[in-house]
């Protein structure tokens, strides 16, 4: 779609395929074969809270569904400080949207995650799922090579002071 032409009003709207109202008398417009704007999603961040279980796993599904296919953003941040509790059923759709992110070569990270998400991700979830789902920052060691991913907390860590 593209904009062009005037009215009494500003642009006309004209769709491929579509030629532009001319008044008599006037030569036609060229019209590029390209779309002379193109708009894109870098990095989304969406706040997320309350309760993760199977009662709301549907809603975030469909929700996160919206940002992880194909002509989503490149990076998708969530935001868990609000999550107040989280079980196996509130995390799939988080996973989910993950992995589909991941194969679109896109990315999914959790920031600012709450203490509920925090022992969830501790508890049940493996090293593989914390590190996709964090994502960066990641943490020196004491011999200063980068460790493993580490979740946000929102405290400033070594060298953030």
């Amino acid at each position: 779609m593209s904009m062009t032409g005037r009215s009494r009003h500003g642009l006309h709207v004209v769709r491929d395929g579509e030629a532009p109202d001319r008044a008599p008398g006037r030569a036609p417009v060229p019209r590029p074969r390209e779309p002379l704007l193109s708009l894109h999603q870098r990095s989304v961040v969406l706040a997320v809270g309350g309760r993760l279980d199977a009662d709301t796993a549907g809603r975030l599904r469909m929700f996160l569904a919206m940002f992880s296919t194909e002509g989503g953003p490149r990076e998708l941040v969530l935001d868990m400080s609000g999550v107040l509790a989280i079980d196996e059923e509130g995390m799939a759709p988080v996973l989910e949207a993950a992995e589909a992110m991941r194969l679109r070569a896109a990315t999914l990270r959790l920031v600012s995650v709450s203490a509920a998400v925090t022992r969830h991700l501790d508890d049940g979830v493996s090293l593989d799922h914390r590190a996709l789902l964090t994502g960066p920052p990641t943490e020196p060691d004491a011999a200063g090579d980068l460790g493993a991913p580490v979740p946000d907390d929102g405290r400033p860590h070594r060298g953030q002071e």
